[in-house]
């Protein structure tokens, strides 16, 4: 059985709805859309920040859990980017197109390889119907795509763009799937180590993406078994940009369990937003094979 998702207060955890300006039940006031989200889907969390710096959220996020024998879950993230036309609406889509995929797929049972691939192309699809004006000089509305679908112990995870996953347990975080960007392919070269190449110039310049420009939508599937119990964590560069490097991530993210997806994802993004907030920041947090009496 899957459960409804909601919108949650950031101040006290009950749920709002998306047109309130504040809180029923603590009266706390109730940022805009484009500004922060906070969403709860079973056990899977995800929150969706603006930052610091950008005028609005291009960034989207979807999760979907699903209750069964055995159970499992969904998440996407997509990351607009911002020197294209609506870029939020490129992201918004392609979450929308790929998390219904996905959700199908772990609820039915399905194949969850195949799964991935149809959603990447849901969501390229979603993401090249967005409006643009071949006028103007900025190119249409594009985004990357990162996305995990869960059933029991096997995890799918794919990837366009630099927005990035993580399978994090008790002996460190592991990335799944590596950057679609200039700075991966200096590294993949062996002429420059992650660090060095982060310096170079340009080093953020996506060499795949989602939108109506794109030549390659084609994504990285990573099929693995989850052994024992850990997190799933997608993340857009708004968070990795201040723990690039995946151990960087698993002491940011500290003992699996230890508190609940919503206030992992919670901290997560307060951290990036207290190193500079210098882009959106979205978070989605999945836990697998974790107490849920324990998640607290």
């Amino acid at each position: 059985m899957a459960h409804q998702a909601m919108v949650v207060c950031s101040t006290c955890g009950e749920p709002v709805l998306a047109g309130d300006r504040f809180c029923e039940a603590c009266g706390a006031s109730w940022a805009p859309d484009d500004e922060r989200e906070e969403i709860v889907d079973g056990r899977v969390a995800a929150v969706t920040s603006r930052g610091l710096v950008h005028w609005r959220n291009e960034d989207a996020v979807g999760v979907h859990w699903v209750d069964g024998d055995p159970s499992g879950f969904a998440l996407v993230v997509c990351d607009g980017v911002s020197m294209s036309q609506y870029p939020h609406l490129a992201s918004q889509g392609a979450v929308q197109a790929a998390l219904s995929v996905l959700s199908d797929a772990v609820t039915a049972g399905g194949d969850l390889d195949i799964a991935m691939v149809e959603a990447a192309a849901a969501a390229q699809r979603a993401a090249s119907q967005v409006h643009y004006d071949p006028t103007v000089d900025v190119g249409p509305g594009a985004c990357t795509f990162v996305a995990v679908a869960v059933r029991g112990a096997r995890a799918t995870f794919g990837s366009i763009g630099d927005s990035r996953a993580y399978w994090v347990d008790a002996r460190g975080a592991v990335q799944l799937g590596r950057d679609d960007s200039l700075a991966a392919e200096l590294v993949a070269s062996g002429r420059f180590t992650a660090a060095q190449a982060m310096t170079r110039p340009g080093a953020h310049a996506l060499t795949k993406w989602l939108g109506d420009d794109s030549t390659d939508a084609t994504p990285e599937v990573t099929s693995v078994e989850l052994n024992g119990p850990g997190l799933v964590v997608l993340s857009s560069d708004g968070l990795w940009n201040y723990a690039p490097d995946a151990h960087d991530m698993a002491r940011l993210i500290g003992s699996p369990g230890a508190e609940s997806p919503l206030d992992l994802a919670r901290r997560l993004v307060a951290f990036a937003e207290a190193s500079g907030g210098a882009d959106n920041i979205t978070v989605a947090v999945g836990p697998h094979d974790l107490d849920p009496q324990e998640l607290r």
